[in-house]
């Protein structure tokens, strides 16, 4: 059994694996500020924590009172339409409060991080057949601030040691 941290477990792709987690018998940690997600999909034995990835003071206490394995940074706005006409607030949301949330995790010595990305930032592909090592051309702020933020975690991981996975869903559901 191990003990997860999971942002973002109030939405879509967040409940579903939490859901999944505990029915595979780990115990889950949900942090969400419930902006885009909805409390009632927040499995009943998770421990749930209303509150912003950012917020270092409450991010500090629950680190502190507990031990994860890993961290599953699942947190984000998602509208692309959105984060065309409201570009700093995505750069707020998705690259300076999850970077905040990050650093926060490996000050506890959290080096075990998935970190949920999209697709969308290898843009609009010339070829059919998209790879890991596709070129990466992410055409709208909310692909970008992705983008930025797997950089972050990939240059900290060089410095800290840090195990990480990013995905890259091209379609969640459907």
């Amino acid at each position: 059994m191990k003990n997860f941290l999971l942002t973002g477990g109030a939405g879509y792709i967040g409940s579903h694996v939490v859901n999944l987690l505990i029915d595979n018998g780990h115990n889950v940690t949900v942090i969400d500020n419930l902006i885009t997600g909805n409390k009632n999909l927040i499995n009943k034995k998770a421990t749930f924590y209303k509150c912003d990835i950012a917020d270092e003071k409450i991010i500090n206490k629950i680190l502190s009172k507990n031990k994860y394995d890993i961290v599953m940074h699942l947190a984000a706005l998602i509208r692309v339409d959105e984060s065309v006409n409201k570009p700093k607030k995505y750069n707020k949301f998705n690259y300076e409060k999850a970077k905040i949330f990050l650093d926060t995790c490996f000050k506890y010595n959290l080096k075990k991080i998935i970190l949920s990305s999209t697709a969308s930032v290898y843009g609009n592909p010339k070829n059919f057949h998209v790879t890991e090592e596709s070129e990466l051309k992410p055409l709208n702020p909310y692909a970008k601030t992705k983008l930025k933020l797997e950089n972050y975690l990939i240059d900290k991981s060089k410095i800290n040691d840090i195990n990480y996975i990013i995905l890259r869903y091209f379609n969640v559901a459907g």
